[in-house]
């Protein structure tokens, strides 16, 4: 949450954002959509399949310049980690290799082993991706996202390929990096759930065009969140958000 006068890690106003079409007119993905992120700030962006929350990364993240409005800082001078759907790992750099080319020049020659030990990766640091399941090459991409400590992490879905012991254990690799770093979160999910067990606040979107639709606030501590509580939490957002029926 974004404590009161304290000036946001990173702010935007999107005004509207068009994709166009084989016909030439152009739909609209995203409309009036106004987001905060604090400093220290783990949020989550929830919403139909399709409404634009990926669209909205990229805005966000300066990946995606073509769209009226502003974010700020400018996304260039931010250190961001970024995770997307798909791994991207380049394929002829190993494990160690791939995480290394993220890091500041002065950074690159520091000891990976407790990285790669926590997040699963000690054994496969030599490996190329070729060599890797999904599940690794996911691990992989996570690890390269935090290593050089970002002061905003942006996921897209980074856990949908593990099991859930695997992504109940790289959920707190995650939040402990982004808590070493001071930095912000910002993930998106389809797992309300995930979300309610993770995030300090949640903003959910509406269907096209991607719109902020209403805002939680989890008000017990992470530690308490048991899973009895964050199925009372889904279903409450549930009836009130028909849309997250089937989340």
């Amino acid at each position: 949450m974004l404590a009161a006068g304290a000036p946001p890690l990173v702010e935007a106003h999107i005004a509207v954002k068009r994709h166009p079409r084989p016909d030439g007119t152009a739909v609209e993905v995203v409309r009036a959509l106004d987001l905060r992120l604090g400093r220290g700030e783990f949020v989550c962006l929830i919403g139909p399949s399709g409404c634009g929350k990926t669209t909205t990364l990229r805005i966000l993240t300066g990946l995606d310049r073509d769209f009226e409005g502003w974010v700020r800082p400018d996304p260039a001078g931010l250190a961001i980690g970024l995770v997307f759907q798909e791994p991207r790992l380049l394929p002829w750099r190993t494990v160690e290799e791939n995480i290394r080319l993220t890091l500041p020049k002065a950074a690159r020659r520091q000891d990976l082993a407790p990285l790669l030990a926590a997040f699963g990766l000690a054994a496969h640091g030599a490996s190329y991706p070729h060599a890797l399941s999904l599940g690794l090459a996911r691990r992989v991409a996570l690890a390269r996202a935090v290593a050089g400590r970002p002061a905003l992490l942006v996921l897209d879905e980074p856990f949908v390929s593990l099991d859930a012991r695997a992504a109940a254990e790289l959920r707190r690799h995650v939040r402990r990096a982004a808590e070493d770093s001071g930095g912000a979160v910002l993930m998106v999910t389809h797992d309300v759930r995930e979300a309610l067990a993770l995030a300090d606040r949640l903003v959910l979107l509406g269907e096209h065009p991607a719109r902020v639709i209403g805002e939680m606030m989890p008000e017990a501590p992470r530690e308490a969140r048991t899973p009895d509580w964050v199925e009372r939490q889904r279903a409450s957002l549930a009836a009130r958000y028909p849309m997250l029926q089937d989340t």
